[in-house]
């Protein structure tokens, strides 16, 4: 009888975990709905529209781009998916950053261009990419602190960047 409980608390305890860890999974991530996108975020940032969509002028809450500030400040996650085209004015360069050097890999059916914008006086970093196909486009991208706060929360962004999920009209 002993012989036959061990292997049984085993089996309990190893369900009991990938619920648990399922549970974590699923409580780990929100989503956002913009005017033509849907991303998911970790549910302890926080979540703010920034450019009302230019394709639903009036309507409340329908935003173009968002961006998703991590507890401690140190990253803020940013997304860009109009319905179709369009000018992400909210990451332009302001006058106390430089940009660096872009790169632009061209493929079959799409083009994507990386680019990094820092801050003069060091303080920051932000990194985008920018991705279009035919007429459509989206703009991912990070700001970062240090390179020890990007590090801390890549996984996280790679997640963020995976989940955008694009409308069509």
């Amino acid at each position: 009888m002993k012989a036959t409980r061990f292997p049984l608390l085993i089996l309990i305890a190893l369900c009991a975990m990938t619920l648990a860890a399922t549970t974590t999974l699923t409580a780990q991530t929100q989503t956002f709905r913009g005017a033509w996108f849907a991303i998911q975020y970790p549910a302890d940032f926080t979540a703010e529209g920034s450019l009302p969509s230019a394709t639903l002028d009036g309507e409340d809450d329908a935003f173009d781009s968002a961006t998703f500030t991590s507890p401690d400040g140190s990253v803020t996650f940013y997304v860009y998916s109009p319905q179709w085209s369009g000018d992400p004015t909210d990451i332009e360069l302001s006058e106390n950053e430089r940009e660096g050097q872009r790169k632009v890999p061209r493929g079959k059916r799409q083009t994507v261009t990386y680019w990094t914008i820092g801050a003069k006086d060091g303080s920051y970093t932000r990194s985008y990419q920018e991705v279009r196909e035919g007429e459509t486009m989206y703009v991912v991208g990070i700001r970062y602190t240090t390179q020890q706060a990007y590090n801390k929360y890549k996984k996280q962004y790679l997640q963020f960047k995976a989940s955008l999920e694009q409308f069509a009209d």
